[in-house]
């Protein structure tokens, strides 16, 4: 179980793996423009990804891009 934290106040819970955290995390992201953190069981994060309020540039590695709003950055290991 994973719980993901979009940075809003909003939480959702999700029964299964991480790649279902992830892909769930992902359907969500256009609703929040902050970071995006999964969590384990315990609280403790696993991912986050960062959320930047520009265009991507060629060398950032993009997981996905809102619009012309900005792009979240692909995931990295939690603290």
């Amino acid at each position: 179980m994973f719980t993901i934290d979009y940075g809003t106040g909003v939480v959702h819970t999700v029964e299964g793996d991480l790649n279902d955290a992830k892909a769930t995390a992902l359907e969500g992201m256009a609703y929040t423009q902050k970071d995006v953190r999964i969590l384990d069981d315990n609280g403790a994060e696993v991912l986050i990804s960062h959320w930047y309020g520009v265009e991507p540039s060629e060398d950032d590695e993009v997981l996905t891009q809102i619009g012309s709003y900005g792009f979240y950055a692909e995931w990295q290991e939690g603290n």
